[in-house]
């Protein structure tokens, strides 16, 4: 396993653990990338606007090919700073169960985040345990949504509701 990428932590923050591909732009049923590239992107950040006590770390393949701060600039000048890292990277040759579900309790675990609040944006169900709780699930062909933005919202104001 790579070490967990970090960029800052606030230790208060609440956290969201967000996948790019399928979630801020739709994917065709061949998994190209279609004209609308990060087009719902803006429909997250308004979301981050309103709570903004939630930082994200990126668990997307993304994070394998782009470091911390190049995807940071993918998103508005006022939200960069709330990028503050990505998972590590589980050993790409072994058959594990719930990848994202291990790199993202990896990430937390390495960063004495365990208790922290969080969710994580996915389109990618089988990396995770059947039922998990803490995930938002978007149709790869729809991407985040107004159905994932109000599931999302929810998780948000539980966080909100616990301070």
């Amino acid at each position: 396993m790579t070490s967990p990428r970090t960029t800052h932590t606030d230790e208060s923050s609440d956290l969201l653990f967000l996948d790019v591909d399928g979630v801020l732009h739709p994917v065709e049923t061949d998994y190209s990338f279609s004209s609308r590239f990060f087009s719902h992107l803006p429909l997250l950040e308004e979301l981050l606007r309103e709570f903004r006590s939630v930082d994200v770390v990126i668990s997307s393949d993304w994070r394998l090919a782009e470091s911390v701060e190049q995807l940071q600039r993918y998103f508005s000048e006022d939200i960069r700073h709330r990028i503050i890292g990505a998972t590590p990277q589980l050993d790409p040759d072994a058959a594990v169960q719930h990848r994202r579900q291990l790199e993202i309790q990896a990430w937390l675990e390495g960063n004495g985040r365990r208790d922290a609040e969080w969710v994580a944006l996915d389109d990618w169900p089988e990396s995770f345990e059947a039922g998990f709780t803490r995930l938002v699930f978007t149709e790869p062909k729809r991407a985040f949504d107004q159905d994932s933005f109000q599931e999302l919202r929810a998780h948000f104001l539980r966080f909100a509701a616990g301070r």
